[in-house]
């Protein structure tokens, strides 16, 4: 029977040992969760706009280029499941705010909630952004272990990534995300089908997220600020292998919704004449230089509609 003890606590220790390790990783070091939690907070006082969406916006909108103060909320694979927790939890802390941008995508409107994008985020934006996220149970064990939320290999990257470069943060103090050269695709017209293909979850339920955008307005409207909903320029080879119907539907609704009040605004930004194929990364995001015009371009439209009240 020791024998067999032994035998169980020698298995056992070198898994507990990796995961208090991993655990005590996720809990001392910096993340893009606990940065931009720290840093939405050091904006409470300046913050005349805020980004809300996902990676588009994410590396799509730096605030460097806006007139107005700007920070970038966004952050990458953020629903709008997400986006209305966060503009509820900090909206009647930010003193200054007059607008904000939320960023809809070909998937944004479609995406259920709780979906395998959220599954291990969900438990980041509750630990370590202060949020009560619905989907999280209190039974949860990984609402009390960061490391078992996400997969083994990943986490292990994250902690290479830690030793080789200091940090795993990856976006700016304005929030905006870090991205090289070493990002841009070379074939964007093969793997802007690939993406479209990605993207499309064969559904055309926009109910959740309609009432969800809805609800993010009203909460705006109440305090007099500006709701942009903003479609991101994409590669045409991507448009083209999208849904036409789908696509239609988005930007009715879309168009619908700003109709409903002289606070929100519609700006489709996804063919715009402005932009080539060199301005983006690959099929839907932008690179640094097609950011700098497109955080330049959007500014000029939220200066319009504001400066007209």
């Amino acid at each position: 029977m020791k024998h067999l003890t032994k035998k169980i606590v020698w298995f056992v220790l070198p898994v507990f040992l990796v995961w208090a390790g991993l655990e005590i990783f996720y809990r001392q070091v910096e993340t893009n969760y606990t940065k931009k939690h720290e840093l939405i907070q050091q904006n409470y006082k300046t913050a005349e706009i805020l980004i809300l969406g996902s990676s588009h916006s994410y590396y799509g909108l730096n605030p460097e280029y806006f007139s107005k103060n700007t920070y970038n909320f966004s952050n990458i694979s953020q629903s709008l499941y997400f986006d209305e927790l966060l503009l509820k939890k900090h909206l009647d802390s930010l003193q200054k705010l007059k607008a904000v941008v939320l960023t809809i995508g070909y998937f944004t409107l479609s995406q259920e909630d709780d979906g395998l994008e959220d599954r291990w985020r969900k438990y980041f934006y509750d630990q370590q952004m202060d949020l009560d996220v619905p989907s999280v149970s209190n039974l949860d064990p990984k609402k009390y272990s960061l490391a078992l939320s996400r997969k083994f290999n990943r986490s292990v990257d994250l902690v290479m990534e830690y030793v080789a470069e200091g940090t795993i943060v990856s976006h700016n103090p304005n929030g905006y995300g870090i991205q090289d050269s070493s990002d841009i695709v070379a074939n964007k017209e093969e793997v802007a089908r690939i993406i479209a293909r990605k993207h499309e979850n064969g559904s055309l339920d926009f109910k959740s997220n309609r009432e969800r955008i809805e609800r993010i307005i009203a909460l705006c409207e109440a305090k007099g600020i500006h709701v942009f909903l903003v479609q991101m320029p994409a590669h045409p080879a991507y448009v083209e292998a999208l849904d036409p119907n789908k696509w239609d539907k988005i930007g009715g609704l879309l168009e619908e919704v700003s109709d409903s009040s002289n606070l929100v605004h519609h700006i489709d930004l996804t063919r715009h004449q402005a932009f080539t194929n060199n301005d983006l990364r690959d099929a839907d995001h932008l690179t640094n230089e097609g950011a700098a015009k497109c955080s330049k371009l959007l500014s000029d439209y939220i200066d319009t509609y504001l400066e007209g009240n």
